[in-house]
């Protein structure tokens, strides 16, 4: 007998420590649940149906040449990277395979044909013609059925969560189904808040379709391994195959599902080979397909520009301390998830260096819990270390620790990981509160207590963060707020302050149109003081001086600095063409306070950086002419524009006509207004001009026709 008393006891692990299986009494608790679920998803999310599309749903969407055609367009989002069809709306001189070649924001390229696929049926079924101020078609869509879509995708991803949970930690009969613990750890997912970028933005749906499925191909496998039922293994499989097609962080799964497995089963990996074999094969045709259509890697340049590569100007030590930094914000953000922003570009991250104790503190606790990870799966096998997996392991792919993801950070790179967040916190409350109070019922209602509590912050935020996601104007404002020092975010606010100040009923109130577009200019200046070669932060300051009383001068020298960074900018240099275009009509009615000498200044900028922009020469040739009564000057600057190749419209040759007529080049004079007329046949003044430079010339025939002809013009005018 003390032989037996002394015997030691096994080692427990998660799986031994399960109750039974619940009997099918038990099964009934499942409809209360999911009805709880579906219940709460529209509580928190609801006031997200009438919200518009934002932020890159204009990417996979509303300016997606592929999304837009519907059904037709299908089989072009499985044949290029997911960006293809958004550069063809810009582009439109190029071909797909072109665009594929020469365009790739981040480095890899993305393929997630499958949340694409379902936006083109979205439009192909429920799209509705979205029309701008002249009745023009922008773009089709219905952001209500898109919104109310990704609803029911995360309810259903947080179900299957749950039965996966339920799977690995059976309800007890005998204890009531919301306080257990598959019940509290899906209704803290469901709940947090940095999940608010993925189901409120559109474009999120990636995030939620890669759990989902991903989580179904954990389910099946686990049903599998438990019935050996072939339909099982099947659907284990092409679950997974269509969370890869919705993101490619699917592939961590490959790691989380034998974990799973290790922990809280019997099953032998060595023994069940051939099905965990099948999820790699599976896995390893993605990537076949994705490397056909993307390449095969290894061979891409890394980007040079600080927005789509952030660690650019950081040494390797500074790029690893400032990486940490921002997994500790991950943790953080996960603990405490206040403030919210969905901008973490430069330099709302600072790059640091491993003397700052927010990078080296936050590499010992990762050292901590990962080593306590290992020991977990080799030694003890408990809740906590299985959490910390299913922590690390999906974050790993978004960190930038292995490959560059083209930011800093984003609140959505840790939907997945959030899990094994939800699952530590919500053990504490299921198996520390009965232990710290030993009464049943007082123990039940201080964990109730608590759940209530953090679900209702929760709750309250996600709420509250939702209005930020309404559109475009409302998010950009928020969250610049939040993002102050981000160039992104200021530029971007900017930008779309910018746009409403444009809009008809904001331009035809000067003040508030002045104030919008104050606004706007010291947001965009913030951009460029952040970040001084932003290139998109200097161009829409050009637009935006020229939106606030035509500041010709200050217009075109920042659209100078664009095309000085990037020579043929050609959104810098249409815009210039046209401020150029308007100046003199500006000057004549007084709707520019620049002076000519003003726009000398600004013209000569944009020539310093392109020599042949004939326009711009052309300008300055008007403004010495018209406005400072330089002949010489205007000549001058008159011949350059003449040399240079760029479209020389009737009133360019009609001015290079006057000038060589008011300094006695009659010959010239002639030639220049008749190849006016031959553009433009419809200008009595030009046909005038014609006519009194054959008098000077002593042509009195040709001299009266042509005068007679600009007074039948004018006459019928």
């Amino acid at each position: 007998m003390s032989k037996a008393k002394n015997k030691p006891k096994p080692k427990q692990t998660v799986a031994t420590e399960q109750k039974p299986i619940p009997t099918k009494k038990g099964l009934s608790f499942d409809w209360k649940i999911f009805l709880v679920l579906g219940i709460f998803a529209f509580i928190l999310y609801g006031n997200t149906l009438n919200h518009d599309y934002a932020l890159d749903d204009a990417i996979v969407i509303t300016n997606n040449q592929f999304t837009q055609k519907g059904i037709d367009g299908i089989p072009d989002i499985f044949k290029y990277d997911t960006f293809v069809g958004f550069w063809l709306t810009s582009y439109k001189d190029r071909t797909a395979e072109q665009i594929q070649e020469e365009k790739k924001l981040v480095a890899g390229g993305r393929y997630r044909p499958l949340s694409l696929a379902t936006f083109a049926l979205e439009i192909e079924y429920f799209g509705k013609n979205i029309k701008d101020a002249n009745g023009q078609i922008v773009y089709k869509g219905n952001p209500f059925v898109s919104h109310l879509i990704n609803i029911l995708l995360y309810l259903l991803t947080t179900i299957i969560l749950f039965l996966v949970l339920k799977r690995l930690f059976p309800i007890d009969d005998n204890k009531k189904w919301y306080l257990s613990l598959p019940f509290i750890v899906s209704i803290l997912f469901l709940a947090h808040p940095i999940h608010t970028e993925a189901v409120a933005n559109i474009k999120g749906r990636d995030e939620i379709m890669t759990l989902m499925g991903s989580l179904s191909a954990l389910l099946f496998m686990l049903k599998y391994l438990d019935t050996k039922k072939m339909y099982f293994f099947i659907l284990s499989s092409l679950s997974l195959f269509l969370g890869l097609l919705s993101k490619e962080n699917a592939i961590t799964f490959l790691a989380i599902i034998p974990i799973t497995v290790h922990y809280f089963t019997k099953h032998s990996l060595i023994k069940n080979w051939k099905a965990f074999s099948l999820l790699i094969s599976v896995a390893s045709i993605f990537l076949i397909i994705r490397g056909r259509i993307l390449g095969f890697g290894g061979h891409e340049e890394v980007a040079q520009e600080i927005m789509n590569n952030p660690f650019l100007l950081a040494s390797g030590a500074e790029k690893m301390a400032t990486i940490f930094f921002t997994l500790w914000i991950y943790i953080k953000l996960l603990i405490f998830p206040h403030p919210l922003t969905y901008d973490y570009y430069p330099h709302q991250i600072e790059i640091i260096n491993w003397t700052n104790p927010g990078a080296f503190l936050p590499l010992l606790l990762y050292l901590a819990i990962g080593g306590y990870a290992l020991y977990g799966l080799i030694k003890k096998k408990d809740v906590f270390s299985f959490s910390i997996w299913m922590y690390l392991i999906p974050l790993s792919v978004v960190s930038n620790i292995f490959f560059p993801v083209g930011t800093f950070m984003n609140e959505r790179f840790v939907f997945i990981s959030s899990i094994g967040f939800c699952l530590i916190l919500g053990y504490l409350i299921y198996k520390y509160i009965p232990k710290l109070i030993k009464n049943v019922q007082s123990s039940e209602y201080v964990m109730l207590l608590i759940l209530v509590v953090i679900i209702g912050l929760y709750s309250f935020k996600t709420i509250n963060r939702n209005k930020a996601w309404e559109n475009d104007l409302t998010l950009f404002t928020t969250d610049v707020q939040v993002s102050s020092n981000s160039a992104k975010s200021n530029c971007s606010a900017g930008g779309k302050i910018i746009e409403e100040a444009q809009k008809p009923e904001n331009k035809n109130n000067k003040a508030v149109h002045d104030e919008m577009c104050l606004k706007a200019i010291s947001y965009l200046e913030r951009a460029v003081e952040i970040y001084p070669e932003y290139v998109d932060a200097l161009n829409l300051l050009g637009n935006a001086y020229y939106e606030y009383n035509f500041d010709v001068a200050k217009s075109l020298h920042y659209y100078s600095k664009v095309l000085k960074l990037k020579k043929f900018h050609s959104v810098s240099y249409a815009n210039a063409r046209i401020v150029m275009m308007n100046t003199v009509g500006l000057m004549s009615t007084g709707a520019t306070q620049n002076t000519a000498e003003d726009v000398i200044r600004g013209s000569l900028e944009i020539i310093a950086v392109q020599p042949e922009f004939g326009e711009a020469y052309h300008l300055i040739g008007t403004m010495y002419g018209k406005y400072l009564n330089d002949l010489d000057s205007a000549w001058y600057y008159f011949e350059k524009a003449n040399s240079c190749n760029f479209d020389k419209n009737a009133s360019f040759y009609k001015d290079l006509g006057v000038v060589c007529g008011m300094t006695g080049r009659f010959a010239d004079a002639l030639k220049y207004f008749l190849k006016a007329i031959e553009l433009d046949p419809n200008d009595p003044q030009t046909f005038y001009n014609a006519g009194v430079t054959y008098q000077q010339l002593g042509d009195n025939k040709n001299a009266a026709a042509y005068i007679a002809k600009s007074n039948e013009m004018t006459n019928k005018q």
